[in-house]
């Protein structure tokens, strides 16, 4: 056999192992049978003091009430708890996930792109440390000079996420909104907006089947807004302000 038929099958093994490996971590997750292990490992990116305090000062209980959410909107699904969440904090990574490709993506520049993401998510946290686990690299902003925050996105493939946020004690609970919202996607949750960012009729609403459908009182998670007229969508204070819907329980198997 030659070497290249020997590298060859070296990678042909290799991509079977990691398939099963994703199969494994994304059936363990869906199935609830254990506990769902959660790691955010927080990012810096700013220059600024403030941001860079902010991060230092970070605890594990800021996250608490993502556990809470989700383990309190089991039981509307189901006669009883589903196994316990586990949110920790991990250490402070330095280097900061990959930009998406700018202008217009083509397939090759999404694939790309992809790629660069797992292989930052594999070089941040080796893979005996996020085996198992959901990893959400959350990248703190200072903020404060009116521009937006870049998108962020969760990967049910590798299980992990990338969320952009404000690094301000008074965004926590926003924050930790968004955050919920990419865990989802990790899990299988597709996202309940239209083009626009407003909340999809029925599966994007609250409670689309009590009362008038406008205004809703609270927000789909998955839409991430909630619906107030036909053309106005209103971000949710907090996760109190939030439930799972119908769709978004049938996606991740409760």
């Amino acid at each position: 056999m030659s070497f290249q038929s020997i590298r060859i099958a070296v990678l042909l093994c290799a991509l079977v192992l990691t398939a099963g490996v994703n199969y494994w971590e994304q059936w363990a997750a869906t199935h609830w049978t254990r506990p769902l292990d959660v790691v955010i490992y927080p990012i810096g990116a700013d220059h600024d003091r403030a941001a860079r305090d902010y991060v230092e000062g970070l605890t594990q209980g800021r996250f608490q009430e993502i556990a809470d959410f989700l383990e309190q909107q089991s039981e509307r699904y189901s006669m009883k708890k589903i196994a316990a969440v586990s949110i920790r904090l991990g250490p402070e990574i330095a280097a900061l996930p990959p930009d998406p490709p700018a202008g217009a993506k083509s397939a090759l520049t999404s694939i790309l792109w992809s790629l660069k993401l797992r292989y930052y998510a594999f070089r941040a946290t080796p893979f005996l440390q996020g085996f198992g686990k959901i990893r959400l690299f959350v990248v703190y902003h200072e903020g404060g000079d009116g521009k937006p925050l870049q998108h962020s996105l969760g990967l049910r493939q590798g299980m992990f996420g990338i969320v952009h946020a404000f690094a301000q004690p008074e965004q926590d609970a926003q924050n930790n909104v968004v955050i919920a919202h990419e865990l989802l996607h990790t899990l299988g949750a597709t996202d309940k907006y239209d083009a626009s960012g407003l909340p999809v009729y029925p599966e994007g609403f609250g409670v689309p089947e009590d009362g008038p459908r406008y205004p809703q009182a609270r927000a789909e998670i998955m839409a991430g807004r909630v619906a107030v007229s036909p053309t106005v969508a209103a971000i949710p204070r907090d996760l109190g302000a939030c439930v799972i819907g119908s769709k978004t329980a049938y996606e991740i198997n409760w």
